[in-house]
C-alpha cells in the first residue's frame, strides 16, 4: 500500500487559510451566512447537507479561531507529513462530520461552528499513534508542560468528558470535541495496522506491535550505509522515527534521499 509523504504540509495550511479567509468573510456579511454554513438539526432536516463541512470552516469569534488554527498548526503539519494528504484529509473532516453530528443529536436547537472536532481528532491521532513522542503543551499559553503525548492525549479526553458532564461552558460543543477525539482514535487504530514500525503502543487500546524503544537510537550516516542494502525497511523506519522525534528539517541529505527512494520503489 503506498502513502504518500508531501515534502511540505500544504492541505494543512490551505485549511489555515480556508478558515481565516472564510472567518474575514463571516465578519462582513450577515447572519443569513452563517445560518446557511452553520451546522444545524432544523438545516439536516431541510436538506442542507452541506452544512456537515461548512460550519468546520466557521468561527464565533478570534479567539476561537485563534486557538483552533494553533492546535492545528503544530499537529496537523506534523500529521500530514506522516499519513500523507489525503489521508490526513480524510481524518480531518471525517472528525469534523462525526463530531458535529453528535452535537446536533445532542443539543438540536443550538447552531454549531468551528473546526475543533476536526483538530480534537487530528489530536488525538497524533497522540495515539505516537504516544512516547516527548511534547510540550503551554498552559493558558504561558506555563510550559513538558508531557509524553499519551498523557496529552488522556488529558484532553478527561477534560472534555468532565465539561460535559458538568456542563461547564455551555457555549462549548463539548460533545463535538468528544466526537472528534474518538474518531481520531480509531483512525489511528487503523492507520497503526498500516504503519506499524511507527507504532508505539495506544493510550487506549492494546499494543498490536513489537515493542518499541521510548528513546530510538542514534543514526549514523555509516548504519545507513551498511543497513540500506540488507534491510532497507529498518532503515526507512529509523528517518521516520528521527522525523517524529527531531522533525524533518534535521534530517541530513542522505536521510532524505533514502526517503525519496522508498517512496519510488512503493
Amino acid at each position: 500500500m503506498r502513502f504518500e509523504r508531501p515534502a511540505e504540509p500544504q492541505a494543512t495550511e490551505n485549511l489555515i487559510l480556508t478558515c481565516c479567509l472564510v472567518f474575514a468573510l463571516q465578519t462582513l456579511t450577515g447572519p443569513w451566512f452563517e445560518m446557511l454554513f452553520s451546522l444545524s438539526w432544523a438545516g439536516l432536516r431541510a436538506g442542507w447537507i452541506w452544512q456537515l463541512i461548512t460550519y468546520q470552516f466557521l468561527h464565533g469569534n478570534a479567539p476561537h479561531l485563534l486557538l483552533n488554527m494553533i492546535a492545528l498548526w503544530f499537529a496537523g503539519r506534523e500529521l500530514e507529513r506522516v499519513l500523507g494528504t489525503r489521508r490526513f484529509l480524510t481524518l480531518y473532516f471525517a472528525g469534523g462530520v462525526v463530531g458535529g453530528l453528535l452535537q446536533v443529536v445532542l443539543s438540536p436547537y443550538v447552531p454549531l461552528v468551528g473546526a475543533s472536532a476536526s483538530v480534537c481528532a487530528v489530536l488525538l491521532c497524533l497522540t495515539s499513534l505516537f504516544p512516547n513522542v516527548p511534547l510540550t503543551a503551554l498552559i493558558f499559553f504561558i506555563l510550559p508542560l513538558r508531557t509524553r503525548a499519551k498523557y496529552l492525549g488522556w488529558g484532553m479526553v478527561i477534560a472534555g468528558i468532565v465539561f460535559w458532564v458538568s456542563g461547564l461552558m455551555p457555549n462549548v460543543g463539548h460533545a463535538a470535541h468528544l466526537g472528534g477525539f474518538v474518531t481520531g482514535w480509531v483512525f489511528a487504530l487503523i492507520y497503526r495496522r498500516e504503519f506499524r514500525h511507527l507504532a508505539a503502543g495506544n493510550p487506549f487500546a492494546r499494543r498490536v506491535s513489537e515493542p518499541w524503544p521510548h528513546t530510538p537510537p542514534p543514526v549514523t550516516e555509516a548504519q545507513f550505509e551498511i543497513v540500506r542494502d540488507e534491510t532497507p525497511a529498518r532503515t526507512v523506519d529509523e528517518v521516520l522515527a528521527k522525523i517524529l522525534r527531531d522533525g524533518i528539517d534535521s534530517l541530513t541529505r542522505e536521510e532524505r534521499r533514502i526517503l525519496e527512494d522508498a517512496r519510488r520503489r512503493r
